[in-house]
């Protein structure tokens, strides 16, 4: 228990026995450690004498403002400064060890980080993808009730790689980062990362960020962390220069374009189709480690599709480095697939129906504008989050519009909101003439299916890969999968 004492400076009661540790109180059993930390919206020291009487053997915390009359109950100044320390020493676990490939952005998180996972178990390497879909060690899903966030906090990164118990000394750790993430400082004291990429930034989660400069602000929090390869899109560079941390760091940023022939890493799409797509990526000026590579062109090809997934692959591939590439050939990676939920083409169906993700106006924008091209019309069946940005959902509407031979409206985790509250919001200065408004997500793609001729494509938005539907406080099961895949058995 010495250690333990010595890592947060205090006297912990004689004979206390400590089996796990956790920051949240509904994950408390008998003989736990329970850390109190400030919350988006209350302290976890509120929870302290809830945790004691689940079964705590202790409990700290770290708000000055708080008297507790109980010795299991122990205030510690600057105890975020002790925490990684304390997991090192229960886990037996360097967090710091490990080989972290990181990525934010507005759209493109969970596909990069699944691609660059892929990446690395295709080059023979041990990989855990961390982030939307869950968790993955190399091809196998793994179940974990250790978080329903995008990224995890540093409590629930420790549970997911000690319960993989591989006696490895450093894994590969491809991880998707949220802005409310990087905002919250989740990943705690964390000082080295392999990789940091932002792939993107347009308006999203301003019900959280409150405006777009925050949002920016919380995004750009990634390279904070010290990191010798810092990737950013061309659109994202010029906000950079507001940042003085930028500025004073050793490894300066590395610039991808597509459109700027002199930028660090250029990309350009050679050929692209629905089953396959070829690229070019030429390092002028690469990040630290690409020194032997600078001036090279590298040719690869995939069975990825539209232009937006060939730039989160060129981003996956620019945060691992080159060493298992050849400049002298193309490089298939037709092993390659998308995850689920993004942007997947539905198989073994009569008809075009494409799943995605997608639920704000950029993705809409980006996806709709590119694939638009491959048919003849397209049909959208989407909806808006309710308890979330009212602001989008006129512009998410007006870019399907303009974009979409029909629209079907529908719920989307409506929460706590009723759904023509929902829909009076998304109908404000839009032309509606081609709009249906179905209700029921199920009789919504059961309509727009009837919609569908040969050549016509209907894009089912918002859920991708998701499984449940949150009405009135109620969560029930619900897949936009299974209600195709019974339109066509």
């Amino acid at each position: 228990m010495n250690e333990y004492e010595n890592i947060l400076g205090i006297q912990i009661p004689k004979d206390t026995k400590i089996s796990s540790v956790t920051n949240s109180s509904k994950k408390v059993i008998k003989d736990s450690i329970f850390f109190g930390l400030q919350g988006t919206k209350t302290h976890g020291s509120n929870f302290a004498e809830e945790a004691i009487n689940l079964g705590a053997s202790i409990a700290v915390h770290n708000d000055p403002n708080v008297i507790i009359k109980n010795e299991k109950i122990l205030y510690i100044k600057n105890l975020e400064e002790k925490i990684i320390k304390f997991l090192d020493a229960f886990y037996k676990i360097d967090i710091n060890s490990n080989n972290f490939f990181t990525f934010t952005g507005t759209n493109g998180k969970t596909s990069t980080a699944h691609l660059c996972h892929q990446l690395l178990v295709n080059m023979g390497y041990e990989s855990i993808y961390i982030g939307t879909l869950g968790c993955q060690h190399n091809n196998n899903k793994f179940q974990t009730s250790f978080s329903s966030k995008t990224t995890p906090d540093i409590f629930e990164l420790f549970e997911i790689i000690s319960s993989l118990d591989w006696g490895l000394d450093s894994l590969n750790i491809c991880l998707e980062i949220s802005s409310h993430a990087l905002d919250q400082k989740r990943l705690g004291d964390i000082f080295w990362l392999n990789s940091a990429s932002i792939l993107n930034i347009a308006d999203e989660h301003l019900d959280y960020h409150k405006n777009i400069s925050s949002y920016r602000d919380a995004k750009f929090e990634i390279f904070k962390i010290n990191s010798s390869i810092k990737l950013i899109d061309e659109g994202s560079l010029k906000y950079s220069e507001k940042y003085n941390f930028i500025k004073d760091n050793d490894h300066e940023l590395t610039c991808i374009s597509n459109k700027n022939d002199f930028s660090d890493i250029f990309y350009k799409i050679t050929k692209i189709s629905i089953s396959k797509s070829e690229f070019e990526i030429l390092i002028n000026n690469g990040p630290q480690g690409y020194e032997d590579d600078n001036n090279k062109k590298y040719k690869f090809s995939c069975k990825l599709f539209p232009e937006f997934n060939v730039s989160n692959l060129v981003f996956a591939i620019c945060s691992i480095g080159f060493d298992k590439f050849y400049d002298d050939s193309i490089n298939d990676l037709s092993f390659l697939k998308l995850p689920k939920g993004r942007l997947d083409i539905i198989e073994g169906i009569p008809v075009n129906i494409i799943i995605d993700f997608a639920h704000n106006e950029h993705s809409f924008n980006i996806l709709l504008n590119s694939i638009k091209r491959y048919f003849d019309n397209l049909i959208v069946v989407f909806g808006c989050g309710g308890d979330r940005d009212k602001i989008k959902r006129s512009k998410m509407l007006k870019v399907a519009i303009e974009n979409a031979f029909k629209i079907i409206f529908t719920s989307d985790n409506s929460r706590s909101e009723n759904f023509e509250d929902i829909y009076e919001d998304a109908k404000y200065d839009n032309d509606l003439r081609d709009v249906i408004v179905i209700e029921d997500r199920k009789e919504a793609i059961i309509q727009g299916s009837k919609l569908i001729n040969d050549n016509d494509c209907m894009l089912i938005l918002g859920k991708g890969h998701e499984e449940t539907q949150e009405i009135n406080g109620i969560i029930s099961h619900f897949s936009d999968y299974e209600v195709v895949y019974e339109i066509y058995s």
